[in-house]
């Protein structure tokens, strides 16, 4: 293996070798490292942003929802969970259809019953958060009144022929989850004791939320095994908005595969560069294989001049990406004005990261396969007629 090493080495970094040769030899490495580049930080951003709208989420939703029915007991319920998780938030919640009026203007939405203190509600009597999104509909704003009737009372209104009144609530906080999330475009939020004594109440859940959200499959593994929770319809915190995520994790895929086309590219540089090589040292190539050089040994010097190129290249684009999304995790380097973040946000993978190298040394260890195998197929004796 020495002389393939000392061969690929003289004919890759040889002052002498042709300069066009030499500059495919250059953008090949120099597109293969923006390339790997590219790849690890747009995949990191698109990764920042599943885990903004995920922990934003998180702040309504569970991270296991169990919709009860009128034969289930909540506190026999949280007795046959505690079975399988040792540290938990066991809560109730609510959700139902209703009509939102404030003045002349009326909206059509839901309303979200929780047990406990939340980040957007204090448990008082009449007060409820609502979206940024429906208040902008309402022409709403924090202090203002708005009625609450679900279709019941309208209905029965309606047949004693009398206007509805509604329940009367002060919106005491409004919220933005994310501009894409039906929660600020269409939910309410209230104390689930206060909508019980108003009939507001609709579907109820049991809410459950554990220590690390990544473990939620294997706990819903156990729950549906269970002879009680089972027959429950039981969901994550991804089946909740399984589109949104599904979306999500569709683009994060999809900008994986166009900028790793990239690679491809850089790869195709490599192997003319390589078969231009091969072309011009033929006589060198000849001359090798007659003073006792093997084809193999012939195969791996060129097949090498390809990995060297690659490999510098998928680590050097590796570490540049790397270091571009530590800085802008540190420092902030590219900001997002009004928006609900002030930069953006950026969250390394190191399976990315290997990947990325991966595919690029991959890439352009193929790439080197054919020159390699045209190089050995060289003619002695046609080479060396006129030396």
């Amino acid at each position: 293996m020495r002389i393939p090493l000392l061969l690929s080495r003289t004919y890759l970094f040889s002052i002498k070798q042709r300069s066009f040769i030499s500059f495919i030899n250059v953008l090949a490495f120099l597109g293969l490292l923006i390339g790997i580049a590219s790849l690890i930080c747009v995949t990191s951003i698109f990764n920042g942003f599943r885990l903004l709208v995920r922990d934003m989420l998180l702040t309504i939703d569970p991270h296991i929802r169990i919709t009860l029915n009128e034969d289930i007991d909540c506190k026999a319920l949280e007795e046959r969970v505690s079975k399988y998780v040792t540290k938990y938030e066991f809560n109730e919640s609510s959700s139902s259809k209703i009509i939102i009026g404030h003045r002349e203007v009326t909206q059509a939405g839901m309303i979200l019953g929780i047990e406990t203190f939340h980040t957007y509600i204090k448990k008082t009597d009449n007060k409820v958060a609502i979206g940024i999104g429906l208040a902008d509909k309402l022409g709403v704003k924090k202090g203002d009144t708005i009625s609450l009737s679900t279709p019941e009372m309208i209905d029965m209104a309606i047949s004693g022929m009398a206007l509805p009144t509604g329940i009367q609530v002060v919106i005491d906080s409004i919220f933005q989850i994310s501009s894409g999330v039906q929660y600020d475009n269409s939910f309410i939020m209230a104390d689930l004791g206060f909508l019980r004594d108003n009939g507001l109440v609709g579907k109820q859940f049991a809410d459950l939320r554990i220590e690390n959200p990544d473990n939620v499959y294997e706990l819903m593994k156990s729950l549906k095994a269970d002879k009680t929770i089972g027959t429950l319809q039981i969901e994550s915190w991804k089946d909740l908005h399984h589109e949104l995520y599904s979306t999500m994790e569709f683009e994060r895929n999809m900008s994986f595969i166009i900028l790793g086309i990239i690679s491809f590219v850089s790869a195709f540089n490599i192997l003319i560069a390589m078969w231009m090589m091969v072309k011009s040292k033929s006589k060198d190539i000849a001359m090798l294989l007659s003073m006792g050089a093997s084809q193999q040994d012939i195969k791996w010097t060129f097949m090498l001049q390809g990995l060297v190129i690659g490999s510098m290249g998928s680590i050097l684009g590796a570490g540049l990406g790397v270091l571009l999304c530590y800085g802008q995790e540190s420092y902030g380097w590219v900001s997002l004005p009004n928006s609900i973040v002030s930069t953006m946000p950026v969250s390394l993978s190191y399976d990315i990261v290997l990947m990325s190298i991966i595919l690029g040394i991959s890439v352009s260890s193929i790439a080197g396969i054919y020159p390699s195998i045209l190089a050995t197929r060289t003619n002695i004796s046609e080479q060396l007629r006129h030396e």
